[in-house]
């Protein structure tokens, strides 16, 4: 079921296992990633409606065809992400951008550790840079920020725990 940037989508499918991205390409080739979905998420569209973006997998992945009367909840949720992300992207420094994401994929698919909720997959610098608009190079620095603030903290190649704010501090 592939979705390419200005063709026909084949129908809303929902992801049941596996990790994809969701990026808009440049013509020049750039890309900036709109959303990273996994178990749960929704991919595609309305059968024949053009795609807006590219979808591609960063991990196997099954994907089964989404009912109607749930893939319209999956929709506005995927709505709802994309505008917090096109606010960040607006409003945000880098660091914030980067934080901002990695909290995204931490509230939705990771998994409680002491001191905070780990991502359960590895991402390289070069996958987190078109997901906070950003370059390798500033996504590097925003790393290295972040982990010296405690916010985050570094577990293994590409692997991170978001930290858990204190109480009364807010994310």
């Amino acid at each position: 079921m592939p979705v390419r940037q200005g063709e026909p989508c084949a129908g809303l499918w929902r992801v049941q296992t596996g990790l994809l991205c969701a990026a808009i390409v440049s013509g020049d080739g750039r890309e900036l990633w709109l959303d990273v979905m996994g178990p749960g998420d929704v991919v595609g569209d309305t059968a024949g409606v053009h795609a807006a973006w590219t979808v591609r997998a960063l991990r196997p992945t099954r994907l089964v065809a989404a009912r109607r009367a749930w893939g319209n909840d999956a929709l506005a949720d995927r709505t709802a992400r994309l505008a917090s992300t096109v606010a960040d992207l607006a409003w945000l420094d880098v660091p914030g951008r980067v934080e901002g994401r990695l909290r995204d994929l931490a509230d939705r698919f990771g998994r409680p550790v002491p001191g905070g909720v780990e991502i359960p997959f590895a991402l390289r610098h070069d996958d987190l840079a078109p997901l906070a608009a950003t370059t390798r190079e500033s996504t590097s620095r925003a790393i290295r920020d972040l982990t010296e603030a405690g916010r985050i903290a570094r577990v293994g190649r590409g692997r991170y725990v978001v930290r858990t704010p204190p109480r009364g501090l807010g994310g």
